[in-house]
């Protein structure tokens, strides 16, 4: 009697884990491109950066035209403003709810404020490896509650600066432990707060509360699924996964918040939905996807495709339900 009733126990199991595993989830759509190479209204010479303000117009930071560009959700051209670096010093860029822009100059080791429409608010950083001082920096991404957090690529940390500039608080040193830095590259925060980092050098994505405590990790070198050659930027969407530009194999990877790899698209080329060496990604209030397709000179925007893929595994069901069941759960990784 115990074995019969296990049995029928067994096939509700069956039937709960099959409703619950994913479909495939496809690629993303490609709705749109814009951009060419140059210097005039629309046009990009090495367009690293994009973001999306609460107005839902798209920001992108070009180094070598040393200016930031705002355009329409469909790609249409509004305005520009100058960023006073030398061409050819990369910008990186993020945008409030309030849409107050903050644009990183790499090279300058320099963080500006702007209005949306461009005027200089204030500045903060220049050269050193002290508290509220800049090494290289790559990318910065914007809370909730307005903070700045700030990827020192060469000083292999994370900054945290408050709207004006003041300094807040910092983690990280240079190393391949949990919590230590390559290179951080990207850096993105999610609305509960938790931080994401491309730590590039190591080929990995780390979390970390926003207090610095580390979570957990995911990747390695490589070009299977969720592997990368040099993660570079990253973005949180409203549907709480992650999506990862995976430079050098012109691609952007899906996943959930927890590592668990979702979907992939794009491969090396100039047709529609392919990359060359991308670099920058936002995601709107909608879902819809903005890749800084670098050396194409172009933006790129997709839409979400199927996202029934949270990640769970037949394997990990089974390993819930027997957890259910009273038996001990495993714990949960430019």
């Amino acid at each position: 009697m115990a074995r019969r009733l296990f049995l029928i126990s067994t096939g509700a199991a069956c039937v709960l884990l099959a409703s619950l595993l994913p479909t495939v989830a496809a690629a993303q759509v490609f709705l749109a491109s814009w951009g060419s190479y140059g210097s005039g209204d629309g046009q990009f010479m090495t367009g690293h950066g994009v973001a999306v303000g609460g107005s839902g117009e798209v920001y992108v930071s070009d180094g070598d035209n040393s200016r930031v560009q705002v355009f329409t959700s469909s790609g249409a051209y509004l305005r520009s403003w100058a960023v006073p670096v030398q061409p050819g010093h990369a910008l990186n860029i993020a945008v409030d709810a309030n849409d107050n822009v903050y644009v990183a100059a790499c090279r300058d080791k320099w963080i500006y404020r702007y209005t949306s429409t461009g005027a200089l608010v204030t500045q903060w950083g220049g050269a050193g490896s002290s508290p509220g001082q800049l090494g290289v920096i790559f990318s910065l991404a914007v809370d909730a509650a307005g903070d700045i957090y700030v990827a020192d690529y060469e000083n292999h940390r994370i900054q945290v600066f408050g709207p004006s500039g003041a300094y807040v608080r910092q983690w990280g040193t240079q190393g391949t432990g949990d919590g230590q830095f390559n290179n951080p590259d990207g850096i993105a925060v999610d609305l509960s707060g938790n931080v994401y980092v491309a730590d590039n050098r190591n080929q990995r994505i780390q979390t970390f509360t926003n207090d610095g405590t580390y979570l957990t990790q995911w990747g390695m070198e490589g070009t299977g699924d969720g592997q990368f050659l040099d993660p570079v930027r990253l973005a949180v969407g409203p549907q709480a996964q992650v999506y990862v530009v995976d430079n050098r194999n012109s691609r952007v990877q899906v996943f959930t918040t927890d590592g668990a790899f979702v979907t992939k698209w794009g491969t090396y080329g100039s047709s529609p939905g392919q990359f060359r060496n991308p670099i920058g990604i936002a995601i709107d209030a909608i879902g819809d996807i903005y890749v800084a397709d670098t050396y194409n000179s172009r933006i790129q925007k997709f839409g979400l495709g199927p996202t029934a893929a949270l990640g769970k595994t037949w394997g990990a069901m089974k390993s819930r339900y027997r957890g259910e069941r009273g038996a001990a759960r495993s714990p949960k990784d430019r």
